[in-house]
């Protein structure tokens, strides 16, 4: 074999070496990359504006929580007939990646369609896609829809899983869980499922606070002890005699009330009981003149201020308000009385006359919109009865669509940093159970819709590198490597 036929086939030889060498770290580097996204979740790069698919140190600290107790939960993954949700599972192996106490599977529905009887969970809807949080003993269970997991805002898809999925887990984990009670029959804004139309949900958001909703017919009998909190939200239609004997009944016995009145109806009877608590409730509409208080031009829309009631110290956000009647309160026998909302000093109060608002009789001060009253038990302030009364149902995040309008209070809460509304919530119902309902707050993450901008100049130099530097570079690479050779 002469020298230049060696020489050709050691060239061969490299060569080979090299394209197998490149062949198998492609290979390695692929392996790699199906580990990392099977095994090893919390090696997941997300390349999101604000990592819709990486959890955040707040659902981290629940998932330590959970390490820590001895509940075990169960994610399952409800699959329909075609592909899983890639959005959707990467976020749940995270949870199964960063505790040991979760255990995550993916299951076809249609394959197993009784798995949710199995957890006594009803649901008429389809469920393809959605996610079932449980305890491994199925006593406790949460579903999140898929509808559910996100909502379409302006420019942006807003992505609410995290948020769902961790409070699901606080909810079916924890081992206290406060009792509130709807009223219904008086054409209540809130309490029933399928009154989306009416105003926020504020039964599905106790729900995701970990606590239990129930509604009650108050003209059926005494209301059970076990309730911690009877919630009476803007009814349109008064209470009989009957019924306001067992709200007493059910308060004197140690039982706590919310009364959120309607912004346009008068209710003789509820009102004339709240009296008997001090409570006046004045027959007209507030709205505000401070344009630093107002959210629109009209001062319908308006922040409320937080009182001095100890109850609200821990209130971060500003609380949004519409359309509320002024109240008023004197001293009854020893029960006590806090405010816990009021107005600024240049909000204006309008009478109502024959189902309208007279806005040719105005007066203008600061006027009080909310409050916590509490009547000692037994002589006693170690058992007390509480009662809340505020004047409109935003205050609770929930409007009527024919006094006020609920795009506006949503808008504008997306605006702030927190929600105040849902502090002020979680604080007066704290107050109320006698303990810290501990909120699981999680930001909401969202995935902007957006281009990438660029100047004449700029796409002009980009044009310039990539067709013609890059391929030069490239040429002028392969006739130094071909010189080198030709000379050897």
């Amino acid at each position: 074999m002469n020298k230049m036929n060696l020489k050709n086939l050691k060239f061969g030889i490299n060569n080979t070496i090299i394209v197998v060498f490149a062949i198998v770290i492609v290979m390695l580097l692929n392996i790699l990359t199906v580990l990392t996204e099977t095994k090893l979740p919390k090696l997941k790069i997300d390349l999101t504006e604000n990592a819709v698919t990486k959890i955040g140190n707040e659902t981290k600290t629940v998932l330590k929580k959970l390490d820590e107790g001895n509940c075990e939960v169960e994610i399952i993954y409800l699959k329909g007939m075609g592909d899983a949700d890639t959005q959707v599972t990467s976020v749940l192996e995270q949870y199964d990646a960063f505790s040991k106490n979760i255990s995550y599977s993916i299951v076809n529905y249609h394959k197993n369609p009784v798995l949710l009887t199995s957890y006594r969970i009803d649901s008429n809807s389809n469920v393809d896609g959605s996610v079932l949080v449980a305890t491994k003993d199925k006593s406790k269970a949460r579903l999140i829809n898929y509808a559910d997991m996100q909502r379409r805002e302006q420019n942006s898809t807003v992505f609410v899983l995290e948020n769902l999925l961790t409070n699901a887990i606080g909810v079916v984990s924890s081992e206290k869980q406060m009792k509130v009670c709807f009223t219904t029959g008086h054409g209540e804004v809130v309490g029933q499922d399928n009154a989306q139309n009416d105003g926020m949900m504020l039964a599905g958001f106790l729900r995701g606070e970990n606590i239990s909703v129930y509604q009650y017919d108050v003209s059926t009998g005494a209301i059970p002890g076990e309730i911690d909190l009877v919630m009476i939200t803007s009814p349109v239609k008064d209470f009989t005699r009957e019924e306001i004997n067992n709200l007493d009944d059910y308060l004197l016995s140690g039982g706590n009330v919310a009364v959120s009145l309607p912004s346009m109806v008068k209710l003789e009877r509820l009102e004339d009981y709240l009296s008997t608590w001090g409570v006046r409730v004045n027959n007209d509409i507030v709205s505000e003149n401070d344009s630093q208080m107002k959210i629109d031009d009209s001062g319908i829309y308006f922040y409320a201020q937080k009182g001095e009631c100890k109850a609200l110290s821990d209130v971060e956000g500003r609380i949004i308000a519409s359309y509320m009647k002024s109240l008023e309160v004197e001293s009854v026998g020893d029960i006590a009385a806090d405010v816990l909302l009021s107005t600024g000093e240049e909000a204006v109060s309008m009478p109502i006359k024959d189902n309208a608002i007279d806005k040719t009789n105005i007066t203008m001060g600061r006027f009080d919109l909310a409050y916590m009253l509490e009547k000692p038990l037994d002589g006693s302030y170690e058992n007390t009865a509480k009662l809340i009364v505020t004047s409109g149902e935003a205050v609770w995040g929930i409007t009527r669509e024919m006094v006020t309008n609920y795009d506006a209070i949503v808008y504008n809460s997306l605006l702030e940093t927190r929600f105040g509304n849902a502090d002020f919530v979680m604080s007066v119902l704290s107050d109320v159970f006698g303990e810290d309902i501990q909120s699981i707050y999680v930001p909401m993450k969202t995935r902007h819709v957006s281009t990438l901008a660029m100047s004449q100049a700029q796409a002009d130099v980009l044009n310039v590198c990539l067709g013609f530097v890059l391929p030069a570079l490239v040429i002028l690479a392969g006739c130094i490597v071909w010189l080198k050779r030709r000379n050897k």
